[in-house]
């Protein structure tokens, strides 16, 4: 696997996580803090806010300019990454709740990063299970992560999470497309059609088991109405790096102008 400036600092990162580190939520103060930091950063301003969050603010490059925001590793204030894309405002959301718990969804994140341009990506900062399971940032209000999601649809219309479930939980698919909580809307079509007509076995309700409607992110984006994509896989297309790209190459394709 090749590894590119960005992607050499996210293979440090999800290596040094554990479902045993400490994790605590943000303060309602050091989210407003933290959400108030973001928001500067996105209007080109600085943001004295994030460092004193244990946020680092610097800028990446590896083919385009990026800045990282990267929380701390390995302490209560593990609460996540964002990159953003420095072309402008983001355009979608790629978020990675479980980067760790859901094997590879991270590298699958960082994938659709690079190959949708005008995206942010935004990474949970360690195992979902950490601080006793207080880290499952998918379905707890009280994170940096949901705040920080909240921030990014203030510009982008649509947010893409990627899942992963084990072989047995969902034997004969390989994949589950649902809008959570949020409105199915012509993009998840498409997209259950591209990875069909792809090879994938796509479960063919949009609703039912792993079609993330307790997914929080999913609530905030149906409050807004706006879209969102809870993209489930198996492990085989998450595992094997050409089907992973396959995956890539349809999302990318499906839900770029979404």
């Amino acid at each position: 696997m090749a590894l590119d400036g960005l992607g050499t600092w996210l293979f440090a990162r999800l290596t040094a996580m554990s479902p045993a580190d400490p994790y605590r939520p943000p303060s309602p103060a050091e989210r407003d803090a933290g959400t108030a930091g973001l928001r500067a950063l996105l209007r080109g301003e600085r943001a004295p806010e994030l460092p004193g969050l244990g946020f680092g603010v610097s800028a990446i490059a590896d083919g385009r300019p990026y800045t990282l925001v990267a929380g701390e590793s390995g302490t209560e204030r593990a609460w996540g990454t964002v990159v953003l894309d420095t072309s402008g405002p983001p355009r979608r959301v790629i978020a990675v709740p479980h980067p760790i718990a859901d094997r590879l969804t991270a590298w699958l994140g960082y994938q659709l990063f690079r190959a949708m341009p005008g995206s942010a990506l935004l990474l949970a900062g360690t195992h979902r299970r950490a601080g006793g399971g207080a880290a499952d940032v998918a379905h707890r209000t009280d994170s940096m992560f949901h705040a920080f999601a909240g921030v990014l649809a203030e510009h982008a219309p649509a947010e893409l999470q990627p899942h992963g479930y084990a072989a047995a939980t969902l034997p004969g698919y390989d994949a589950v497309v649902a809008a959570g909580a949020a409105t199915v809307c012509g993009a998840h079509v498409a997209l259950r059609d591209a990875l069909v007509a792809r090879g994938f076995r796509v479960r063919p309700e949009w609703t039912g088991l792993l079609d993330g409607a307790t997914n929080v992110q999913s609530a905030a984006a149906a409050a807004r109405g706006s879209a969102f994509l809870h993209l489930e896989l198996a492990p085989g297309p998450r595992v094997d790096p050409k089907a992973r790209a396959v995956v890539v190459t349809a999302v990318a394709e499906t839900w770029r102008d979404v």
